[in-house]
């Protein structure tokens, strides 16, 4: 099961796997408030997630870090 922020997060990243979302921009897509969050807490969002993305295949990483500034969906 996912959290109504991480199933948003995830629907962004799937739209068009391989693009690289800043956390500005993934703020934007998955917060009610987006002016009221800090950039830093998709940080976490994305650890839970990948902890349950792992938990379904655990042979492949699933979001890609691009340190400094932000995520993408491994493509493929």
């Amino acid at each position: 099961e996912l959290t109504k922020t991480e199933f948003r997060m995830l629907r962004l990243l799937v739209r068009r796997p391989g693009r690289v979302y800043s956390r500005a921009e993934i703020l934007e897509a998955i917060s009610d408030t987006p002016d009221m969050s800090l950039d830093r807490t998709i940080d976490s969002h994305v650890k839970f997630l990948r902890a349950k993305l792992k938990k379904m295949a655990s042979d492949r990483e699933w979001i890609i870090t691009h340190r400094g500034f932000g995520y993408s969906l491994a493509e493929g």
